[in-house]
């Protein structure tokens, strides 16, 4: 009995070390922002509102844009947005989300996406 009791306690001691030793080690969790907003866009079809979007990111200057059927993707400094769009009558509206480390910056990446693709007009 005398064996089996330093055998847990050794076990016991061994595991406490151990979660000192990874609790010292880790690294404090970085904050994450995500905003979103939506907006009508000055059209009534999903897809030209995709190419709004698209356009927006784009004159944005945004890096490593890519396209799927449900959104329009891209990155700026150290935020990465996302937009996808829904058929809304009479107009459709476009959700932009954007998540980064900075608040202010992800804040103000997500407004500038949303005025600017409000603001598009396509001449046919």
């Amino acid at each position: 009995m005398n064996k089996s009791f330093k055998a847990i306690a050794t076990a016991g001691v061994t595991l406490s070390l151990m979660g000192v030793f990874f609790l010292s080690t880790a690294k404090t969790a970085q904050a994450a922002y995500l905003y979103w907003g939506s907006t009508a866009v000055k059209t009534a079809s999903t897809k030209t509102c995709f190419d709004f979007a698209y356009d927006t990111m784009r004159n944005l200057n945004f890096q490593n844009i890519r396209r799927s059927q449900n959104e329009v993707a891209g990155s700026s400094g150290g935020s990465y947005a996302a937009i996808t769009c829904f058929a809304t009558t009479p107009r459709a509206t476009a959700i932009v989300m954007v998540v980064g480390d900075n608040g202010n910056e992800t804040a103000r990446v997500r407004d500038d996406l949303r005025n600017k693709i409000a603001g598009i007009i396509r001449f046919d």
